[in-house]
């Protein structure tokens, strides 16, 4: 593709109106499937896409007129998310930007608009942020400086084919975690079914009654946690020896924030890690900060606001340690003895967190069904891991022309499959494995 088909416009001149609006001034309230959806700052992953973890709503009566339609973007304008945007995708539904977001409504006779989903995605768009916010105490960008940022923009028929294939990478990313979510749920549902309500128990075996459970399976018991689990705390290495870009032989730090939206993973030399190693298939618990958070499908060194649970015996098995402590039970538990204010402090819920331990039968067969399960999850997560390094590998190169196959005669498959060729010759990702 040569040089002189690329052009350089501001985000004003590809936008209708040429210019940007401010959100709505309204409060958030709790969430109501009869309000809007209120979309903030905080409801906006770093990677572009919604978080729908806590999700409100806004009850304004001049709502309506601030909501998002097709081909919107919407930017973050002050504080430390400055910059963070979102690219309005109607499988998320009605959405209603908030005051502290600017709307650029994208001309589709300009630009192809999901154009702009990844372009800000890109190191260009990230550069031009850090050069706005440098020397600001409190970042901010209002609607005219992002009218001007210039874009860089490629051939229509270069974006339209960026946008095809990334879009496709994104499609089985989403499938995967799809997945995922309805995998985790059905074993969720079943080990509420067994462990919770007991309704694979033989009633005919009788009832009894414990103090702190209510009636319980007459052969089964209640036992501490801790009786059949370590839990393990991370290390803390010093910030001064975080590499935001991995020395050789670095090793992924996971602190309490990478096991959210946070995309700014830091790497230590192993040395520092003391050994505090998680594998891909450990379960991991956040007990400082953000508590209450479990994960699996992690590998690098971890800090002390994480506890790595290592099984004791064959007593219990993962998927039942796994549904456990995302259980109500376990997450009252670690609430009601978080200590703190600002930065809350659980680690003394370990000495509260008591179960309903089963018969080994019946621990076996959860096993039985639970496994295969956990297995297929983390093999999903190890796939959504190398489409996304292929894609933000891909993206600037695809961004820049200097990949070109918009003309190559094939169906996307092929295009799709020969991107991964171009990926493994240019690129060997470094597990961080933070989904």
């Amino acid at each position: 593709m040569s040089l002189e088909k690329i052009k350089t416009v501001t985000l004003a001149d590809v936008s209708i109106n040429n210019k940007g609006e401010y959100g709505i001034g309204a409060s958030a309230v709790d969430y109501s499937d009869e309000l809007y959806t209120y979309l903030r700052i905080t409801d906006i992953n770093d990677d572009g896409t919604l978080n729908k973890n806590d999700l409100k709503s806004v009850d304004d009566v001049d709502a309506k007129n601030y909501l998002l339609n097709e081909n919107d973007v919407v930017f973050a304008r002050t504080g430390n998310s400055t910059g963070k945007a979102y690219y309005y995708d109607k499988m998320d539904g009605e959405l209603v930007y908030a005051g502290f977001l600017i709307k650029f409504s994208l001309d589709s006779s300009k630009i192809n608009p999901k154009f702009m989903k990844y372009y800000v995605l890109s190191k260009d768009y990230k550069g031009w942020v850090n050069s706005m916010c440098t020397g600001s105490t409190r970042p901010n960008i209002n609607a005219k400086m992002y009218g001007n940022m210039e874009l860089i923009l490629p051939p229509r028929e270069q974006q339209d084919f960026l946008v095809n294939i990334l879009g496709e990478i994104d499609n089985k990313i989403e499938i995967n975690k799809m997945i995922n979510k309805n995998l985790e749920k059905t074993l969720i549902t079943i080990f509420n079914s067994w462990f919770i309500n007991f309704e694979n128990y033989d009633n005919s075996k009788g009832m009894k009654i414990d103090d702190s459970y209510g009636e319980i399976p007459v052969d089964w018991s209640v036992e501490m946690l801790e009786d059949y689990v370590d839990f393990v705390t991370g290390v803390e290495p010093g910030s001064k020896n975080y590499h935001e870009k991995p020395e050789p032989n670095d090793i992924p730090f996971l602190r309490v924030g990478d096991l959210g939206s946070r995309d700014n993973g830091v790497f230590i030399d192993p040395s520092l890690s003391k050994n505090k190693i998680l594998k891909y298939d450990d379960i991991v618990l956040s007990l400082d900060a953000t508590i209450g958070i479990v994960k699996m499908g992690l590998e690098g060194a971890y800090s002390t606001g994480m506890r790595k649970l290592v099984i004791k015996n064959d007593n219990i098995n993962q998927p039942f340690l796994y549904c456990l402590v995302k259980s109500n039970r376990i997450q009252r538990i670690i609430e009601t003895f978080a200590t703190g204010t600002t930065i809350l402090h659980a680690g003394k819920s370990i000495k509260h967190m008591n179960f309903v331990l089963s018969d080994k039968k019946t621990m076996d067969d959860f096993g039985k069904i639970g496994n295969p399960i956990i297995s297929i999850i983390l093999t999903n997560l190890k796939e959504i891991e190398y489409l996304t390094n292929l894609r933000d590998t891909l993206l600037p190169k695809l961004m820049s022309g200097e990949i070109d196959v918009s003309e190559v005669n094939c169906d996307l498959e092929l295009k799709y499959n020969y991107m991964k060729y171009l990926f493994n010759q240019i690129h060997t990702p470094m597990s961080k494995s933070v989904v």
